[in-house]
């Protein structure tokens, strides 16, 4: 079987390990145990543009679907009704696969978005945005106030010591009444100097 051919979707993995372009069999793929990436999303495949699958035989770029956020309900023990939701649960700016740690918002089915803010705030690193039409990476600095949807956080720098967390905080106001509507904490604990785990949302 050459290079690119496959017969399952699983034997078809990028080609290389930094912004891969193209997908090749298992088989044959790179060492990408160590990989230094920069921190930009290029190409079809990172950043969840796309995935490796396998198209009549050949290993091949599947574009992703149009992505829906849906809104969850929070159990009525939350403190909050409005709490973050972080992905991936391990974070490091070496990986090409996403521009910095997801973060998102969990809300109240009934919450009027047309008034909402939500100002976060990072006890260390950056926030970046990374939005359509043309998904460009936008450092956005250690504090930043959205209208809803996803940010982005990362580090550029090593930490001056690992056993600080790193605590993000997410504080969601309505701009008609002024009033604080919910709190959200994330701790994000040091696994080594270049990675970060999610410990605890309260």
């Amino acid at each position: 079987m050459d290079a690119v051919g496959c017969v399952l979707a699983e034997e078809c993995v990028p080609a290389r390990g930094c912004h891969p372009t193209s997908c090749i069999n298992r088989v044959d793929a790179p060492d990408c145990s160590d990989p230094i990436c920069t921190m930009s999303c290029e190409g079809p495949l990172d950043c969840g543009a796309g995935t490796c699958g396998c198209g009549q035989g050949t290993c091949t770029v599947i574009p992703a679907p149009a992505m829906t956020v849906e809104t969850v309900t929070p159990a009525p023990s939350s403190s909050s009704p409005i709490r973050i939701w972080a992905t991936p649960n391990r974070y490091s700016p070496m990986m090409s696969s996403t521009p910095g740690l997801e973060l998102s918002l969990i809300t109240p089915m009934d919450t009027d978005s047309s008034t909402m803010a939500y100002d976060w705030t990072a006890g260390y690193g950056f926030f970046l945005s990374w939005n359509p039409p043309d998904y460009a990476v936008n450092e956005r600095g250690a504090s930043v106030t959205t209208g809803g949807g996803k940010i982005y956080w990362s580090f550029r720098d090593k930490p001056a010591s690992t056993a600080t967390p790193v605590t993000i905080t997410m504080t969601a106001r309505d701009t008609a009444t002024k009033k604080e509507i919910g709190r959200s904490v994330l701790t994000l604990d040091w696994d080594g100097d270049t990675a970060v785990i999610v410990r605890q949302i309260a």
